[in-house]
């Protein structure tokens, strides 16, 4: 049987009292911060009819620094693939999205599905997206879409396919199109790319591709 030294006891009770007294002065101090906060209203600014999402959306890609290219068919965006990646030196193209390999297949584009190691050459990888998201110049992917987290977490270049349906005015608008589309089965990893990766970790000076993408395009398709 342990004694309980009284004496210890006592010390213990206090310093919980004292650890209880800064947790309620830090909640305290928090809740008189945001008390005026209203998180019932939307923070972003409103998309003006005359603009649309469309423009809006390729407004904020653009000045993250995303490429855009706007087609008329898939046909066009076949024909497009077919230039830019051979001129480019982007062989072999990695498309790990089954609904991206059919298009590929259809139009007789080679791709590869499994990402190969070799650090010499640059690695693009082609996917498409779940939506875009105007106000913010973002493309939401998932890896339920692409089968693997790789295809747009691993890629140089990152090339997304997508339709003029698919673009949404905010974040808001993209989790509700998410949850309609999936219900009670949500994707194991959502993602929201807004341009190439950035980071300051070398001597806080931003360099744009540090870390994986270093280029971001979106072939939007009229449909």
């Amino acid at each position: 049987m342990a004694w309980i030294n009284k004496a210890d006891n006592k010390d213990a009770t206090y310093k919980e009292q004292i650890l209880a007294r800064i947790r309620n002065a830090v909640i305290e101090k928090q809740e008189a911060i945001f008390k005026d906060i209203d998180r019932s209203s939307d923070t972003w600014v409103p998309i003006k009819e005359e603009d649309g999402t469309a423009i809006t959306f390729v407004q904020h890609f653009q000045e993250q620094d995303g490429i855009f290219i706007y087609l008329e068919s898939e046909a066009e965006f076949a024909e497009c693939l077919r230039q830019l990646v051979p001129e480019n030196g982007w062989e072999p193209l990695w498309c790990s999205s089954p609904t991206m390999q059919a298009v590929l297949k259809r139009n007789g584009i080679a791709f590869i599905a499994e990402r190969e190691h070799d650090q010499k050459q640059k690695l693009v990888s082609l996917t498409d997206c779940e939506c875009l998201v105007a106000q913010t110049g973002s493309i939401v992917v998932t890896d339920t879409l692409t089968q693997t987290r790789e295809a747009y977490a691993m890629p140089d270049i990152l090339m997304v396919f997508a339709t003029t349906k698919q673009i949404v005015g905010g974040l808001k608008d993209a989790f509700a199109l998410l949850r309609k589309k999936y219900r009670d089965f949500m994707p194991s990893q959502v993602s929201i790319i807004t341009g190439p990766s950035r980071s300051t970790a070398i001597e806080q000076t931003p360099v744009v591709g540090a870390c994986s993408i270093r280029q971001v395009a979106v072939f939007l398709v009229q449909e």
